[in-house]
Order: structure tokens, then sequence, then C-alpha cells
């Protein structure tokens, strides 16, 4: 290949070779400019821009690391079990208005409890689902609702745990 285009420049008329002499001396670097040049300077402006705000996001992520540590190591609640499980809900369900037979509270096993409402505002229950879990770290573990044609009515049937292992 080299031979052949060595040939071929050797075909070229003197004019013809100086012509694309200056051609190329014209064009590379044109395109020295536009292909390796351009493209890294305005990479270099955009990094020079984003490195301040990746390191403060650095920063920020470090901080929040640290926190997480400390919130880890923080005191842990208590784990209400058994009767006294059964009772904290059954206190906190009368607290919201709910009284037997519309809402009963039974124990289902040491770590859990079983509510079953036979009428409850939904707007309620989901307020006293909240109450519980940021007071007391209870969550739902099982949960139905039903609409009841009341409207804003459910009929609910749900299973709390305070997340110990039983």
């Amino acid at each position: 290949m080299k031979t052949q285009l060595h040939s071929r420049w050797a075909a070229l008329s003197a004019s013809e070779q100086r012509m694309l002499t200056w051609g190329a001396a014209i064009v590379l670097p044109v395109l020295f400019y536009l292909l390796l040049w351009q493209p890294a300077h305005s990479a270099v402006d955009k990094l020079q821009r984003s490195v301040p705000q990746q390191r403060a996001a650095l920063v920020q992520l470090q901080a929040q690391a640290i926190e997480v540590q400390t919130l880890r190591q923080g005191a842990h609640p208590a784990v209400v079990e058994g009767d006294a499980l059964r009772q904290l809900v059954n206190v906190a369900s009368a607290a919201a208005g709910w009284i037997a037979p519309r809402v009963t509270v039974e124990l289902a096993e040491k770590n859990e409890v079983r509510i079953n409402a036979d009428s409850v505002e939904f707007a309620r229950w989901v307020k006293f689902l909240h109450e519980l879990e940021a007071t007391h770290h209870l969550r739902a573990s099982s949960l139905t609702v039903s609409a009841l044609p009341t409207v804003g009515l459910v009929k609910v049937n749900a299973v709390l745990s305070n997340g110990a292992a039983n």
C-alpha cells in the first residue's frame, strides 16, 4: 500500500504536489484544532465548573455518613412485648376515640397484636398508624382495608409488629 501511494505521488506533477502540500499544511492544523484541541479545551472548562460542585457533594456525603454512624450507635427504643404491647395499642386506640366493640385489639404473638375495626375513618386510621410508628416503632406487618358504603369509613384488619424477632 505504501508503494502504491508513493507511485501515485510520483505520478503527480510538481505543481500538483506543491498544491497538495500547501493544502495539507492548511487543513492539518484546522483538523487538529477542531478534532483535538477544541474538545479538550471545552472539557477542561466543564471539569473546572463541576469539580467544586463534586467536592461540595463529597463533603455533604461525608457529613451524612458520620450522622448515619452516630444514629446507628445511638439509643434503640425499648421493645414492648406481650400484654404490654396489647395495652399500649388499646390505650392508643382509645385516645383515637375508638372503643370496643367497634375496635378490638388482641395479642397475636409475643411481638404482634391483631386489630379488627368494623368502622373507622380512613384518615384517622392512617394518622393512628403513623403515630404508633413514630412513637412506639410499631409497623403494620399485615393489613387489609375494605371500603364501607359510607364515604370515608373503612373496615380494617391489621397485624402490628414491633419488629423484634419472635
